[in-house]
């Protein structure tokens, strides 16, 4: 059996879709887990009713406790041998989607690794990267897959193009940290540091339905001051010399170029603020690998970090209007 767990929080006009998508799989012996997180729209309204159509779906209403705490309560009440995550305004974009997962390995696995797709408010659909799938397949174990992914820019922290053993969440007490925007980051990198065995296929199953007022596509020092916990976190773990440890610092600083390059979106107040968090960490910067990476890399430290940090949001603006 697999267990879905769905966060709800104020997504009534979406999650009837998201629902609908879950419940039209072919693979049928599944339960599905609706966590109504103190949702104020009738979200929590809208869960019982569509738990009164099908006797796979259970609800769970709680206290508003995020994104983090709706996941933990689903993975703590979930009794299927696997778990997955759907968000309430995204999709499952085929029928067959979980029973192509289930045969893509002949044995069972702690990950079970898919790809998305990106679907835009004007209808547009871009699908995520190709994995090498014949290459990974070959890999002697999970932490050469990680290398691998990391250093292919091809590594997905979200939890929700994984299928994950729920034994391996239970077992390891691998629930996701409350407290931190980016929560699916640490959730990952942590998560990794207990997996043995890796299935990854190119099945394009998630829909990521981008809407302007969902967390993901916001702006905010918040999401910066997350990255201050998280790599201070990771760097002293490292140094600790925990597994996949050069990989996961090549990783950081990637994630420090990312928040480089959406400084510019920050209101004023809060640049000072940001650039004293990448400042903090400019540090990761010595583990560049990519050409952009290592390009930031030489210009922090011929320009210095503020001017670096401004140089990337006129290039990144620039970039925009050419591409219209």
């Amino acid at each position: 059996m697999i267990s879905v767990v769905v966060p709800v929080y104020n997504v009534a006009p979406y999650l009837e879709r998201c629902v609908q998508s879950v419940l039209r799989q072919t693979y049928k012996d599944l339960e599905v887990i609706l966590v109504d997180d103190g949702s104020t729209d009738g979200s929590g309204e809208l869960c019982d009713q569509l738990s009164s159509t099908d006797t796979r779906i259970h609800v769970a209403h709680q206290k508003n406790q995020g994104l983090s705490g709706a996941r933990n309560t689903g993975i703590r009440q979930a009794t299927g041998e696997y778990i997955a995550f759907i968000d309430s305004d995204d999709v499952w974009l085929f029928d067959d989607g979980l029973e192509k997962l289930l045969t893509a390995t002949s044995e069972g696995k702690d990950l079970i690794i898919f790809k998305g797709v990106n679907i835009w408010k004007d209808g547009r659909r871009t699908p995520f990267g190709d994995y090498d799938v014949e290459h990974i397949s070959h890999l002697p174990d999970a932490q050469t897959v990680f290398s691998y992914l990391v250093e292919a820019q091809l590594f997905q922290m979200s939890a929700c193009f994984l299928l994950v053993r729920r034994k391996l969440l239970t077992d390891n007490e691998l629930y996701f940290p409350h407290g931190l925007i980016s929560e699916d980051v640490q959730w990952s990198l942590i998560l990794w540091q207990y997996v043995h065995s890796v299935c990854v296929t190119n099945l394009d199953f998630y829909g990521y339905c981008h809407r302007e007022d969902s967390i993901t596509t916001s702006t905010s020092i918040r999401v910066d001051e997350s990255y201050d916990k998280i790599f201070t976190y990771w760097k002293e773990q490292c140094n600790k010399g925990c597994i996949n440890a050069a990989a996961i610092r090549i990783y950081l600083c990637d994630l420090w170029v990312s928040r480089g390059y959406c400084y510019y979106k920050l209101m004023p107040d809060d640049k000072p603020v940001a650039c004293g968090i990448l400042r903090r960490h400019v540090d990761l910067l010595n583990y560049a690998v990519t050409p952009k990476a290592r390009r930031v890399a030489k210009m922090s430290k011929v320009l210095g970090v503020q001017p670096t940090l401004v140089a990337l949001g006129w290039y990144w603006q620039l970039r925009n209007l050419i591409k219209g």
